[in-house]
């Protein structure tokens, strides 16, 4: 067996004591492991972790987002904090949100166009977590239970008032606390809380972690490619309310479907097309004659 090749369990087992508890407890390069071979680089002049390129909203994403939250972080919170070391900062915390699932793409562009008609945060779009029930969701984002409790109010009056199916959509419109996954991981959402050590931990990210918060608005040009994808994400689930941003035309030629008519009709249909794209052969007869010239020594012969 080679060097530091044992099981974790094994290392768990180390009495860290002295000096080296200090030195374990401050190694933020260890800690940050996590991150390594994703793009990201230290930076000795800053002593942080960096990764190269602006901070953009993703082009490959689900989401229009109609307000960007910018009390938010969720790049750094979210993605950082929860997804490699399972922290729920205090910012996620505080985070209720106000969700609503959509029934078909036709309220989906419904949503659209409400949310940007709104100065909320919010976002809408295709659920892709193959861990939630939704096929379209929509998403308004508040920063205490007080704030969320009135949005929640606010958003079912104009969801039942506006709305196809409204008031019936109403229904299904529930306020939460931070993310799904937050609630999946770690429990139900009144236990959440940061201990010593995760606080330790987190101030740690923040000293060392160069991860600008994302302020960058969504242009409309990407929210065109964005909802080509709604599309195709409705016609794959036979949602096709589409059809009437898409010419009243579905996006992928139907079959031709045999279980019911005639089976005599539909063989002489059948032939009836093949004659119609063969090519016909001719008789000897139908054939044109066809000249040409021979050359024969001391004379010319004509021949058909």
């Amino acid at each position: 067996m080679s060097f530091k090749s044992a099981s974790p369990q094994i290392y768990a087992t180390m009495n860290v004591k002295g000096e080296f508890r200090k030195w374990m407890d401050n190694d933020i390069f260890k800690r940050l492991a996590a991150l390594a071979g994703g793009g990201w680089y230290w930076d000795s002049a800053t002593m942080t972790l960096k990764k190269p390129g602006p901070q953009t909203i993703a082009l490959e994403t689900p989401w229009i987002h109609c307000n960007v939250g910018h009390s938010k972080n969720c790049n750094f919170d979210h993605h950082i904090a929860f997804t490699h070391f399972h922290i729920i900062p205090p910012k996620c915390q505080s985070c209720w949100k106000v969700c609503m699932g959509l029934p078909d793409f036709e309220s989906l562009m419904f949503m659209e166009e409400l949310q940007t008609s709104m100065e909320w945060p919010c976002k809408c779009g295709i659920e892709l977590r193959d861990y939630t029930t939704k096929k379209y969701g929509a998403y308004f984002y508040t920063n205490s239970l007080e704030e969320g409790r009135e949005r929640y109010q606010n958003i079912v009056d104009i969801v039942s008032q506006y709305m196809t199916n409204g008031k019936e959509i109403a229904e299904g419109i529930i306020l939460k606390r931070g993310c799904t996954e937050f609630e999946m991981i770690k429990g139900p959402s009144p236990y959440w809380h940061m201990t010593a050590a995760e606080e330790k931990l987190y101030e740690m990210l923040i000293s060392h972690v160069d991860l600008p918060k994302n302020q960058a608005k969504q242009p409309d040009i990407m929210k065109n490619y964005v909802r080509q994808n709604w599309i195709l994400w409705a016609h794959s689930h036979g949602d096709m309310s589409y059809l009437k941003w898409n010419d009243n035309t579905p996006l992928f030629p139907d079959y031709v479907k045999y279980h019911k008519g005639d089976i005599e009709e539909i063989k002489k249909d059948m032939a009836d097309a093949l004659e119609s794209v063969q090519p016909k052969t001719k008789s000897t007869e139908e054939l044109p004659t066809v000249h040409y010239e021979k050359e024969v020594i001391g004379e010319q012969d004509e021949l058909t």
